[in-house]
């Protein structure tokens, strides 16, 4: 099974990235290393194998992509306040906010090294990916502070902070490969559409699933006030409601979370939701099968975050 192969090539790779160094950078950046999906590399490496590319040239830029990944995780839980990634203590929890800004931006420094022998093209749409996620979690923070957001400021923010890294993983395997510039569009746009899809899964998980299941906190996001999909839709459809809710619960975390995932089922918007994921991952589906080359590693993989739990 490739997938699995390569993915114990990443995990191999990943912790063997900062071995040695000062014990207090060296054990938080290790800590962080350890679990995840790894969905974004192995986009990577299967496009590239998919278009008849070479494994060893796609191993260094598929690592980092992930470990900007992994930087950009660690700063996404200091902003709010997880205390849970992967099921186990969040850099900034066991240690503290100052250690996790150094091992995040130590990660960051680690996933440019990757990149020294790629060539420019490479290292520029990195670069521009890079300023694309910062863009994106600063609209994340600041939609916190509006009482609406239309769903194309939704959107916006989360083709820059998800959808973008996704797209450039695709986009880089095939790129690498030598793939005809038809097909490069082709996965970048498909790349796009999962990470569209992707974080809208988040959004609804972060009503539906649990803690254990999940691996990571989940009342932050009602915590924070996030414009997710689901709260967006709410507004749009029964505006007020949500408000009604917030100020009726009067700071109780455990009743907020009940009485928003009872709002949201009842109204709705949770099947809603879930029909509109049906319909992304239809237009994924059919836009990989105009793509003349053997996909069905990258499939395989397309299918397991359509099915994903957590």
């Amino acid at each position: 099974m490739l997938i699995k192969k390569y993915k114990k090539i990443i995990d191999d790779k990943l912790i063997k990235s900062y071995s040695d160094g000062p014990k207090l950078l060296k054990d938080p950046i290790n800590h962080v290393l350890y679990g995840g999906k790894r969905i974004r590399p192995l986009l990577c490496m299967l496009v590239n194998e998919a278009c008849g590319g070479k494994l060893e040239d796609s191993v260094d830029v598929a690592i980092s992509i992930e470990l900007l990944h992994i930087s950009s995780l660690v700063d996404d839980d200091i902003m709010d306040g997880d205390n849970l990634r992967h099921g186990v203590e969040t850099i900034h929890e066991k240690w503290d906010n100052s250690i996790a800004i150094l091992a995040a931006n130590a990660i960051l420094s680690l996933s440019l090294k990757k990149l020294n022998s790629s060539s420019n093209l490479v290292k520029e749409k990195f670069n521009n990916a890079l300023i694309a996620v910062c863009e994106g979690q600063a609209l994340d923070v600041e939609y916190e502070n509006l009482n609406t957001i239309s769903t194309k400021q939704y959107f916006k923010m989360v083709n820059l902070k998800t959808s973008y890294m996704l797209g450039l993983s695709m986009e880089m395997g095939s790129l690498i490969a030598n793939a005809d510039i038809d097909t490069v569009n082709k996965f970048r746009q498909i790349g796009l559409l999962i990470g569209k899809v992707f974080q809208i899964q988040d959004d609804l998980l972060e009503i539906t699933s649990d803690v254990n299941t999940m691996g990571k906190s989940l009342s932050s996001d009602i915590l924070l006030n996030k414009k997710t999909y689901l709260m967006i839709q709410s507004d749009i459809k029964h505006p007020g409601v949500l408000d009604d809710i917030y100020k009726s619960c009067d700071g109780d975390v455990d009743l907020l979370k009940k009485q928003i995932k009872k709002f949201l089922i009842d109204s709705g918007i949770i099947n809603e939701t879930k029909k509109y994921i049906e319909c992304v991952f239809d237009d994924i589906y059919s836009i990989i099968s105009s793509i003349p080359t053997s996909n069905d590693n990258v499939i395989e993989l397309i299918d397991f975050i359509k099915n994903r739990k957590k």
